[in-house]
């Protein structure tokens, strides 16, 4: 009898365990999911704001770019990975973010540039969040049990999203005097 209860406690724990690894697979694979939208919302406002600043200052290059970057988009709303073609898109509009030009507005009116540094550092921020996802359900997935099993059902694993997203330098304020040892002007 004894035996028995055993086999049945060990059978039961070794099915909680197993139903816990799969029920989290699914938790992180939707929470990749929601990263993914977060990050499309926010490549779409990037591309936005610099389609608005291309159209105020007359920047073609940018103005292209952005264009290039809005059509990949429609694709990513209509369920198309995030793959090659995506990411191509937005490394052009992330160049045409740093060319002269637009540095050269950055410099000269540095409010104008705000709206997109700003989008560009969201954009930064979500593709983090991302990559931080299909990082751990990549690694969960990736365990000897959860491939026996096939724990993860059919899914495909997802795949990261590698973009330059660097933002450009911006002089708006002054670097502090290099004779000031803490850097604080006055001091």
């Amino acid at each position: 009898m004894t035996v028995v209860v055993v086999v049945v406690v060990a059978v039961v724990v070794i099915a909680t365990y197993l139903t816990w690894l799969a029920s989290r697979l699914d938790r992180l694979a939707g929470r990749v999911d929601a990263a993914r939208a977060g990050l499309v919302v926010q490549l779409m406002a990037r591309a936005d704001a610099a389609h608005e600043l291309a159209r105020r200052r007359d920047l073609a290059e940018l103005a292209d770019m952005a264009e290039r970057a809005r059509a990949g988009h429609a694709a990513l709303l209509a369920g198309a990975g995030l793959g090659t073609t995506a990411e191509d898109a937005e490394n052009g509009l992330s160049r045409a973010l740093r060319a002269p030009a637009v540095v050269a507005v950055g410099q000269r009116a540095p409010e104008e540039v705000r709206a997109v540094d700003s989008a560009a550092a969201r954009v930064a921020l979500a593709r983090q969040f991302h990559n931080d996802a299909v990082g751990d359900v990549r690694s969960l997935a990736g365990r000897r049990l959860v491939r026996v099993l096939h724990l993860s059902g059919r899914r495909p694993l997802p795949a990261y999203f590698e973009i330059d997203d660097a933002l450009p330098a911006r002089e708006e304020d002054p670097p502090p005097r290099s004779d000031d040892p803490a850097g604080i002007p006055g001091a």
